[in-house]
């Protein structure tokens, strides 16, 4: 256990991992001293005695030593994931009419992933982001930051302005599609209804909301406890993203929840594929690595709730 950063100490984030251990059937192994070993597995938890059970050994021999360790040590990899906690003692119990070992729900579990975390990937659907407003350079800011702001604001009113040419685009295909299915008199009255309107919509075009003139919205691309993956299509944007660069009370935007996080990026890449290219000689994606920094216990938790609702809508979890 060399990485202290990957020591989890939040218990609700602890029982979250646990019960993947118990959906997947996944073997732990715990040391009895020497070169003997026991292999168990992880069968259930239970919430209100704060207990978890695990499968009773074949070895009658090793069962009984097992019961004289003081504090077990428990290993097991899950996906690539270096799994390891301690607990207090063990003891003999039963499980659906057979024996079984009954431990404490661990105080803090060793959860390490040699790439990465573990994460899990936000659906498309779930509109999930990080969000920067730009301020304006000072007088004494250099040439290239206030190039890179004036680049960033051209493309966000770009933007804007495409978003409302579509929404005007589908509304427009919404009303014809609902007046193919009318009676003669109703379109009679729906055409001229809708002859003031457009009168009205070229009198008074619609504008972009000021409150988003200078605000860039990163996709998330995955997340968990300890940071996410950022998606950039527009590299206008990427200055305001570099590796190294420090980013304080961004908000956060997930379904339901919207936070305040500081961040750090540890890394950023452009993964444009060859195929995309070729269809479209603009194309650019940029990969984004950010590190959440200094998270209170209140927003660790809103944070877990989106990947524990992430994990039971794909089938990883079974109800906790």
């Amino acid at each position: 256990m060399s990485d202290d950063s990957a020591m989890i100490h939040n218990r609700a984030m602890i029982v979250n991992n646990l019960a993947l251990l118990v959906k997947n059937k996944c073997n732990l192994s715990v040391a009895l001293g020497g070169k003997e070993t026991l292999l168990t597995v992880l069968l259930a938890i239970n919430h209100q005695d704060g207990t978890v059970v695990l499968d009773y050994g074949s070895s009658d021999y090793l069962n009984k030593k097992l019961l004289k360790v003081r504090s077990p040590g428990f290993n097991t990899v899950f996906n690539g994931i270096q799994v390891s906690f301690h607990v207090g003692g063990i003891q003999k119990g039963k499980y659906r009419g057979s024996d079984c070992f009954i431990i404490d729900i661990p105080s803090q579990l060793y959860w390490y992933n040699r790439r990465e975390y573990y994460r899990v990937e936000c659906p498309t659907a779930a509109s999930s982001y990080i969000q920067i407003e730009l301020e304006e350079p000072g007088d004494g800011a250099k040439l290239e930051v206030r190039e890179a702001y004036t680049l960033a604001m051209a493309k966000i009113q770009q933007k804007l302005m495409l978003e409302l040419q579509q929404r005007t685009a589908e509304e427009k295909e919404a009303y014809l599609q609902a007046y193919r299915k009318m009676n003669a008199q109703s379109k009679a009255k729906a055409s001229a209804v809708r002859q003031k309107f457009e009168e009205d919509l070229e009198a008074n075009p619609p504008k972009p909301s000021p409150k988003l003139a200078n605000v860039i919205r990163f996709t998330l691309a995955d997340i968990s406890m300890s940071g996410c993956r950022l998606v950039n299509v527009d590299p206008e944007f990427s200055h305001y993203l570099q590796e190294g660069a420090f980013s304080r009370e961004r908000l956060l935007v997930m379904p339901h929840v919207r936070i305040r996080v500081s961040f750090k990026v540890v890394s950023s890449q452009v993964v444009s594929s060859k195929l995309n290219q070729e269809a479209n000689p603009d194309a650019f994606e940029e990969n984004i690595g950010v590190e959440f920094l200094d998270l209170p216990q209140s927003l660790e938790g809103a944070i877990l709730r989106y990947v524990q609702d992430i994990e039971r809508q794909s089938g990883l979890l079974d109800n906790l």
